[in-house]
């Protein structure tokens, strides 16, 4: 066994040693050797260059410790007072269940998303013919780890391995797996991004940093030099002496490196720049769904959402994204149901085993658990997600249009008969049916208006663009209606089917003003300063109410809440919103009734 080899089995040892006196003081027993054993123990491994799985174990069997030792310094609890009436609800802090759920949560999640990302360009990297990023990333964290680690700090920076360097293997795929992971692992910690950074930065300056025996070496050359012995014997020596140190790097190699460096740099300049998930010091008003306490519970899952937040006890089942989530309680376990598909939740399990992937036919879930608490989080295109929507939300509009007693939504009433019977019954859609749909609430009417166009979609998509007209207008006839509704319905029930909304690139302003040809836009949503649309002589402003909800508000009326598609019915225009996330997309289509204009 080389020295090395045996030194590492030492410190190994050593804190196996130091977790089972760990486990003996918090289970109440006097550790062997005693207090002060451990004591001197737990001070010789912190300072320890320790490798990192076992610095990872030392910490974990530290934190026990120490919380212990905490439990023992607190003074004896006083009888408990007398309870007051509750006249408020205090915030949940740092130190709530909740609180800490939450934030574990966010943290699983942005880890995640960052694991997912790195696979992306592991892909990329492998494909180079010298593997240049992946031997930097590996040099630097290699490096940030050390940094990390008391009592490596101030070492010799790692350089940057050889190509097909057998003690780094970055041909073979699990090890690529494993440098994600502990890449993962490195940024989800306090300082982990910083240090990667500074990792990156001084790989790129030194790529092969000076190693402290060289001064040795040349010592050894040149007394050897001096040695009076044959010019033969002399070179064998000097020879002799070299094969014991590493021979040196190419310095041609020193340009590729750094230049690999600085691209790797703004590769993964998001994760680095976005770091993990801010510390809250608590759980965000109104965004977890059946909380129990009212200023977190949220009242309704919002479908233009990216993430939900559930608390599994409150309830047994929620409709989001348009699937259906079911679950129950099995031991220390949770069953959920999402759709057709079961899978079991281990809040007990790694970090690792806490998440899912749950793959349904029209969209992709990832589903993390703390505790009793669950975070769904949907996996979509956003740009796609708000063309499809903003199409929708036009044939949506255009069945709100109260012109001729709600010509268009009797219209589209007519085809989803047509298409399901095969006739149409015109004695249930005259002018005087529509008498409902003015005495209706604007919420209840474009509920009613979506969920028919979304039926109408649905039942139109085998059938083409002329098959879609030639429906429209057999169904328009026993209605006797007058101007061109079949047409412009059709037109619009057939993007809505076969095409996407062509948008344009994302806007970042708080003041757009929607184009006067009705075509839509993309912009950010953000809470301060609101985002504020101007559309003719009015102005719609889109910001949060008091329970961290969007909500479209305009002067004299009531504020709208917004949804992943709303249509907003204002004097002289039908706006269409489709939210995803944080980002919107809207667009101002005319009222021609309401502006007075000739049909």
């Amino acid at each position: 066994m080389t020295p090395a080899a045996a030194s590492s089995e030492r410190w190994a040892e050593l804190v196996e040693l130091y977790e089972y006196r760990v486990a003996d003081t918090v289970q109440g027993r006097v550790p062997r050797s005693g207090r002060r054993a451990l004591a001197d123990l737990r001070e010789e491994l912190l300072s320890a260059p320790l490798e990192s799985a076992l610095y990872r174990r030392l910490l974990a069997a530290d934190r026990q410790f120490r919380a212990h030792q905490k439990t023992l310094s607190k003074p004896p609890a006083a009888p408990p007072a007398p309870p007051q009436p509750t006249v408020w609800d205090a915030a949940q802090s740092s130190e709530s269940e909740e609180a800490r759920a939450w934030e574990e949560l966010q943290m699983l999640a942005w880890g995640d998303a960052a694991r997912a990302a790195l696979q992306d360009h592991m892909t990329a990297w492998r494909r180079e013919p010298g593997l240049l990023s992946l031997r930097v990333l590996y040099a630097a964290l290699e490096n940030a780890e050390r940094a990390g680690q008391p009592g490596l700090a101030g070492q010799t920076p790692f350089a940057v391995p050889r190509l097909h360097d057998p003690l780094t293997d970055l041909d073979n795929p699990q090890v690529l797996q494993v440098l994600v992971e502990a890449t993962v692992d490195l940024l989800v910690q306090p300082s982990g991004c910083e240090r990667l950074g500074t990792a990156l930065a001084q790989v790129q300056a030194t790529p092969f940093p000076r190693h402290p025996d060289e001064d040795v070496l040349r010592a050894w050359v040149e007394a050897a030099e001096r040695e009076p012995l044959a010019p033969q014997a002399k070179d064998t020596l000097i020879q002799a002496l070299h094969s014991q140190f590493e021979p040196p790097r190419d310095p041609r190699e020193r340009p590729a490196i750094r230049q690999a460096a600085r691209d790797l740099g703004q590769r993964l300049g998001p994760l680095l720049a976005g770091g993990t998930p801010p510390a809250l010091g608590g759980v965000p008003h109104h965004s977890v769904l059946y909380a129990a306490q009212p200023h977190t519970a949220l009242r309704a899952p919002d479908d233009g959402a990216d993430e939900l937040v559930v608390w599994l006890p409150g309830a047994s089942g929620v409709r989001w994204r348009d699937t259906s989530f079911q679950w129950q309680a099995i031991g220390q376990n949770w069953q959920l149901q999402a759709g057709n598909q079961i899978t079991l939740l281990q809040p007990q399990a790694d970090p690792a085993e806490r998440r899912v992937t749950l793959e349904l036919p029209h969209l992709q879930f990832r589903a993390f658990v703390s505790g009793a608490y669950l975070l769904l989080r949907a996996h979509t295109d956003p740009q796609a997600d708000l063309s499809r929507l903003l199409a929708l939300g036009r044939a949506v509009a255009l069945l709100l249009d109260p012109a001729e007693s709600y010509a268009a939504l009797r219209l589209g009433r007519a085809a989803a008969q047509l298409l399901r019977e095969g006739r149409v019954d015109p004695a249930g859609l005259t002018a005087s049916s529509a008498a409902k749909y003015t005495l209706a609430s604007p919420t209840a009417l474009l509920d009613f208006a979506r969920k028919g166009a979304e039926a109408l979609c649905a039942q139109l998509t085998p059938h083409s663009t002329q098959e879609i007209l030639d429906i429209l207008r057999s169904a328009a006839r026993p209605l006797w209606l007058t101007g061109d509704w079949e047409d412009r319905l059709a037109g619009a029930l057939d993007i809505a089917v076969h095409h996407r909304e062509p948008l344009p690139a994302a806007l970042k302003q708080t003041r757009v003003t929607l184009p006067s040809d009705t075509s839509g836009i993309c912009v950010e949503l953000r809470d301060d300063p609101p985002l504020s649309l101007q559309f003719g002589a009015r102005a719609l402003t889109l910001r949060r109410d008091f329970r961290r909800e969007w909500s479209a508000i305009m002067p004299g009326h009531a504020p709208l809440a917004l949804h992943d598609l709303t249509v907003a019915r204002v004097p002289g225009f039908n706006v269409i919103l489709a939210r995803h996330g944080t980002w919107l997309a809207a667009a101002a289509q005319p009222d021609r009734e309401a502006a007075g204009a000739p049909p």
